[in-house]
């Protein structure tokens, strides 16, 4: 009775305020501090607004309103909502699976391209006043130096600008000198630090070789600090990267959609927004943020089964002569290789029926688009390459696992792409690559190239477990079973790659009946003993 009646009390009692964020979003909150539902998606938990007064307000008298309170619903319901223009063709694999885009219902004019008026892009807080009180009295950690800045500053421009080309490198470096008086360039360097601090080994060659002594002076903090760091400048951060090395999927796709929802609301998905925007060098960087955001969806969606929202709307960047140009042209060749991903294929790819119809001829085309992919890629820098021929191989298996699901493939194929043994020759290509590659080009791809490696991996692992013979070749020849150890041996000697290591060997260990000398704690040091 006693329990019945704490139920009772408990359903019928009332949260006296929901979090900032729970009320913005408007879904349930419990009231504890943090919420659920914020420590969930690891949003920062806040209850900064003043509840509104119920009941009824007495009598009013007609005054002149004057004009509205700044907040985030007021501001988006005035920003203008123009469809999309009409698109003459279909892009990616609607292209390669036969789809008529012509068949499809034409969309109203867009509004006219003066009536937009784009300046940079400033992101609103749950509370107007808290937010303006917080940034005057904004004060930088005094754990975050200028020179662990610098530092971290010189190891992405030197690893990571090559594969995400979005900051401008001189504008960047000038606002070191203010970044205690600027709160939003202090989130973006926190944030770019967060993913940073992850990778120590690209923290070493930026400091060089032969300064050891820099990297003992500067006090690393760890990424979740960082992290919270820019959380306290500004409640919205492109801090993806960091929640994805960390593992944190379901964050890390929160804040994916949240950087594309803004982009959307700046209307940037849109060619003849670009055109009035404030300056040319931030149209640039904008258009760049763009297909860096377009490709990073289409991945995470392969990954994780996600939908998609950008689609390919605005023109590709321009290559101009001058130093960025093999950095760029590298950087179109990796939207060349995920534009043939688009809502067709992930309709096929996040279905779960085995037996919806799929069309074999377009993907098979598919695979033969991925096959002659890039052809200029030996141009391209080492970090491009290793992060363009990986991607290349890793997207060739996510097509034949699809065809694997969908049951198109048969052991007497003609075409190597719809045969069972096609994993050992991407899995081989894959091992070509990292030989002729040095070991900071994997390293500076951080954990993304090491998950697709380990995809690959595990696709040669399931071919060899149910097609045994494809192992059973001359102890004197390079075979499969050599393939998928040397991919142990990449994760298992390319930092943050531990958790794969351990999965993809369990797996080796099951259709090859191999045991790594040890435990893997010991032996990811010691892969050795597989050779």
């Amino acid at each position: 009775m006693a329990s019945t009646t704490y139920a009772a009390t408990k359903r019928t009692s009332k949260i006296k305020q929901a979090c900032d964020a729970c009320h913005l979003r408007k879904v349930r909150c419990d009231g504890d501090k943090p919420c659920a539902n914020c420590l969930g998606t690891d949003l920062q938990c806040t209850y900064l607004a003043v509840p509104k007064k119920k009941g009824p307000k007495g009598k009013r008298t007609a005054k002149n309103p004057g004009p509205k309170p700044t907040n985030l619903p007021y501001l988006l319901n005035q920003i203008p909502r123009p469809v999309p223009p009409p698109r003459d063709q279909s892009f990616g694999v609607k292209e390669t699976l036969g789809f008529n885009a012509g068949s499809l219902p034409r969309q109203p004019e867009p509004v006219p391209a003066q009536t937009i008026h784009l300046q940079p892009p400033v992101h609103l807080g749950v509370v107007e006043d808290a937010r303006a009180q917080e940034k005057s009295a904004f004060r930088p950690s005094s754990i975050v130096t200028k020179d662990l800045l610098k530092t971290c500053l010189d190891a992405f421009f030197t690893h990571k600008y090559p594969i995400m080309p979005i900051l401008d490198q001189e504008a960047v470096y000038l606002t070191l000198s203010v970044i205690g008086d600027n709160p939003e360039q202090y989130a973006l360097m926190t944030a770019l630090c967060s993913v940073i601090v992850l990778q120590p080994e690209i923290l070493k060659s930026a400091t060089g070789e032969g300064q050891p002594d820099q990297m003992r002076a500067i006090s690393w903090p760890s990424s979740e600090f960082l992290m919270k760091e820019t959380l306290r400048a500004r409640q919205f951060c492109d801090h993806f990267e960091t929640l994805f090395c960390l593992g944190k999927d379901n964050s890390a796709w929160f804040y994916i959609r949240e950087s594309m929802t803004m982009l959307q609301i700046l209307r940037l998905h849109e060619e003849n927004a670009y055109s009035n925007c404030s300056g040319i060098q931030y149209a640039t960087y904008c258009r760049r943020t763009f297909w860096l955001l377009f490709i990073t969806e289409r991945a995470y969606a392969l990954q994780r089964h996600r939908p998609l929202t950008l689609q390919r709307t605005i023109n590709l960047p321009t290559v101009d002569p001058g130093p960025e140009a093999t950095i760029l042209s590298g950087f179109l060749d990796l939207v060349s290789l995920f534009q043939n991903f688009d809502d067709t294929f992930l309709s096929l790819w996040n279905l779960s029926e085995t037996d919806s119809p799929a069309p074999t001829q377009s993907l098979v085309q598919l695979q033969d688009i991925l096959k002659f992919a890039i052809p200029n890629v030996s141009e391209r820098t080492e970090i491009q390459q290793a992060d363009l021929l990986v991607s290349r191989q890793w997207l060739k298996t996510m097509v034949w696992q699809l065809c694997v699901r969908k049951g198109l493939l048969s052991s007497a194929s003609t075409n190597e792409s719809m045969s069972f043994h096609y994993p050992v020759t991407i899995a081989r290509d894959v091992v070509l690559v990292s030989r002729l590659l040095p070991p900071k080009a994997f390293e500076a791809n951080g954990v993304g190239i090491l998950e697709k490696v380990f995809d690959i991996g595990c696709s040669l692992a399931d071919v060899l477990s149910l097609h045994p013979n494809f192992a059973n070749i001359s102890a004197l020849e390079v075979g499969p079973r050599d393939y998928l150890m040397e991919l142990v041996r990449i994760l298992g000697t390319a930092p943050g790659g531990n958790k794969y290591l351990r999965l993809l060997a369990s797996k080796a260990d099951e259709c090859l009946g191999v045991r790594i000398r040890g435990s893997l704690s010991d032996s990811e040091v010691g892969l050795s003993s597989w050779n």
